[in-house]
């Protein structure tokens, strides 16, 4: 009787394991817009609808306020690095150092799901986060896509399942990607890439030059379920 019992706590244990899913907060930690791609940031330029949408996947929500290490990364699930500050954004930019590029690949290709998102030239870092990205073929092209008098708007689908049924997304002045070695492209227009997915051992790294589902754009066409499917991929065991 015992022994049932010890095996019933044990599955009601696994079946409320979270996936802890964390978002850097250090490289991303703008002076001048505090909440800017936060959980806690409600207005336009926050992630809290993000945010929700992730617990209710599931997923255990987590900011990473420290430079990255093996042992900040230990039971993290997903990090997400989105869109490093510039000092433009901050007095005190925190560039992404070789030391954290290391415990970041090796953490991946242990298992780990890194979701990248840049932004288009002149609104990101792009020197040290391609020197991450390159780790698993990914570089992102500091320039503005689409390139239009006004404000660049790409609406898009793709092949991939993460646009079921011919979802499509609405992105505002991205950066566009350039893939090398096993990166899959998940989406692209007239012959650049916008959406990548890498395999590196046993994690994943997805790709997109822009943060995409913040508050203010998250409503617009499909973002939301798309965004859904894609937290769906990253975060399957």
């Amino acid at each position: 009787m015992l022994k049932a019992l010890c095996i019933c706590l044990m599955s009601a244990a696994a079946s409320v394991a979270q996936i802890v899913v964390a978002l850097d907060g250090y490289h991303n930690n703008e002076s001048r817009m505090p909440d800017h791609y936060q959980w806690d940031g409600t207005r336009n330029g926050g992630f809290s609808q993000f945010g929700q949408l992730l617990k209710d996947l599931g997923a255990e929500l987590r900011t990473v306020r420290e430079r990255v290490t093996a042992r900040t990364l230990a039971d993290v699930n997903v990090f997400i690095i989105v869109d490093p500050d510039t000092p433009a954004e901050t007095d005190n930019p925190k560039y992404i150092e070789p030391d954290e590029i290391e415990a970041i690949s090796t953490w991946v290709r242990n298992g780990g799901r890194l979701m990248l998102l840049g932004n288009d030239k002149g609104n990101a870092e792009f020197e040290h986060f391609n020197q991450l990205a390159a780790r698993f073929g990914v570089q992102f092209v500091e320039t503005t896509y689409p390139k239009v008098a006004g404000k660049g708007i790409f609406i898009a689908t793709g092949p991939h399942p993460i646009f079921e049924n011919g979802l499509s997304v609405y992105i505002v002045e991205l950066a566009p990607l350039k893939l090398s070695g096993q990166a899959e492209i998940l989406l692209e227009d007239k012959g650049t890439p916008i959406m990548a997915l890498a395999h590196a051992g046993s994690g994943l790294v997805f790709a997109l030059g822009d943060p995409w589902i913040y508050n203010e754009y998250i409503g617009h066409r499909d973002n939301r379920r798309v965004a859904m499917n894609v937290c769906r991929l990253l975060m399957k065991k």
